[in-house]
């Protein structure tokens, strides 16, 4: 026989639900799921601290789940009275919604799990997402207030140590996932916060990819493989997201098996399909200013790690002058990129970029001759804005040369006319250099084999 007592109990306790939920008043153009969350919220920041919520165990994700089917109830139980709208969602759908918002990331949650998407950008309380054809569309998923989307950006960035705040309103950084990240707040950006997600995504990982997609034809790759395979030294250059990363991937494919590689990048992108890799990234000043080692100490000390080749995923300043002395003196076949407009240009910016490096009182026609013996290919790639497509737009070849002016001989080997990539009538000046390295060079004739 049920006990009196309980049956009382179950019965105040139900009545004393129902006077607590008469008794809270919603904010009006408060939704159900807002008016949910803002009652966890408040709980939740009371019990637990910002370290807490930025790195949740799985004892804190338990707890909130409890508290938000706790609310849950709360707020059915006042609807009737109240006259509020009905749940438009499962309890369990809203319990995972909550936890996403105060301890996941909230709207950024599914776009960061959609493969489709390449750029993730966020103006004030506007979300808009670049998918992997180009295509810019605005989401109409509620990002919150400024302080609650800095909150769900710092959660973001929790692994990696940094933050965005009023005395760091700036911040750039790579995400677990290889993704980078830069988000500025006010006063700096207006709207704020001002955040750029671009996703990390290598559509290729071998030159018939390449092919398929139409980024280069069949003849190109084949002498790219070959330019790999015979240690040349191959400088990518293009403008941001052309797909100079992946072409780097795809071109150290062409490795030998047993080279021991290390690769130096700003951040870690690249994935190279070898055994014996090692990645270096950089790492910036802490927040006193400290502990900063950059890409020039990277390629320093990669000389010392008995590197069969290595490579800069991206050259941007004084380390040039290290990549440039070490190609020159024994480490050939470097593999690096730069931004740049134009084949051409890239060399320019090498040599600019020289004038980078402290107490640099090196002569430019000396800069000129390192750059013409530490290079031999110069890729270059342009994106199509239009239809997001990834395209080698030329390769040239550099003869070892320097003109009295400091420029350095080249020649272009493939050219695009008429939309298509084709051998141009130049012989290769480096020919024998390829057949040393037991690759056919007749093979890239201009006028016979298959190029």
């Amino acid at each position: 026989m049920t006990p009196t007592l309980n049956t009382n109990n179950a019965r105040t306790s139900e009545l004393a639900q129902l006077v607590t939920a008469s008794r809270r008043k919603p904010t009006n153009g408060e939704s159900p799921y807002q008016i949910i969350l803002n009652r966890v919220r408040e709980i939740v920041v009371e019990r637990y601290t910002p370290a807490d919520l930025a790195r949740p165990t799985e004892l804190v994700r338990r707890t909130i789940g409890e508290i938000t089917r706790a609310q849950i109830q709360d707020y059915q139980n006042a609807a009737p009275i109240q006259n509020l709208a009905p749940l438009e969602h499962d309890s369990e759908i809203i319990v995972q919604r909550v936890l996403s918002d105060l301890i996941g990331f909230g709207a950024l949650d599914p776009l960061l799990h959609d493969a489709a998407i390449e750029e993730i950008i966020v103006n004030g309380r506007e979300l808009w997402v670049i998918d992997e054809r180009g295509k810019r569309m605005i989401s109409d998923s509620d990002l919150g207030t400024e302080e609650e989307t800095i909150g769900l950006i710092n959660r973001l960035v929790a692994p990696t140590g940094r933050q965005v705040n009023a005395t760091h309103p700036i911040l750039d950084a790579q995400l677990p996932d290889g993704s980078r990240i830069n988000a500025t707040i006010s006063p700096i950006a207006h709207p704020s916060p001002s955040v750029t997600i671009r996703r990390h995504r290598l559509v290729a990982r071998a030159m018939n990819d390449l092919v398929r997609l139409g980024t280069l034809t069949q003849p190109a790759a084949e002498f790219l493989t070959a330019a790999a395979q015979a240690r040349l030294g191959i400088l990518v250059a293009g403008g941001t997201a052309c797909g100079k990363t992946n072409l780097i991937n795809v071109l150290a494919g062409a490795f030998r098996v047993q080279d021991r590689v290390i690769v130096i990048e700003d951040t870690r992108e690249l994935q190279l399909p070898l055994q014996d890799v090692i990645y270096q990234v950089v790492r910036y000043a802490n927040a006193e200013g400290t502990g900063e080692l950059n890409q020039q100490r990277l390629v320093q000390n990669a000389l010392r790690m008995r590197a069969d080749r290595i490579i800069v995923g991206e050259v941007r300043g004084p380390e040039v002058i290290d990549m440039l002395v070490a190609a020159n003196t024994g480490h050939e076949g470097f593999l690096s990129s730069v931004h740049a407009n134009s084949s051409l240009d890239a060399l320019t910016k090498l040599m600019q970029l020289s004038h980078l490096a402290p107490d640099m009182r090196i002569e430019e026609k000396t800069i000129a001759q390192w750059i013409a013996s530490a290079f031999q290919i110069v890729v270059f790639l342009k994106r199509n804005n239009d239809t997001n497509q990834r395209l080698v737009t030329e390769i040239l070849e550099l003869t070892g040369g320097i003109e009295a002016n400091n420029a350095i001989l080249s020649q272009p080997i493939f050219s695009r006319v008429d939309g298509s990539l084709q051998r141009t009538i130049y012989p290769l000046h480096n020919a024998a250099r390829l057949k040393e390295r037991g690759v056919d060079a007749t093979a890239f004739r201009p006028n016979g084999g298959r190029a």
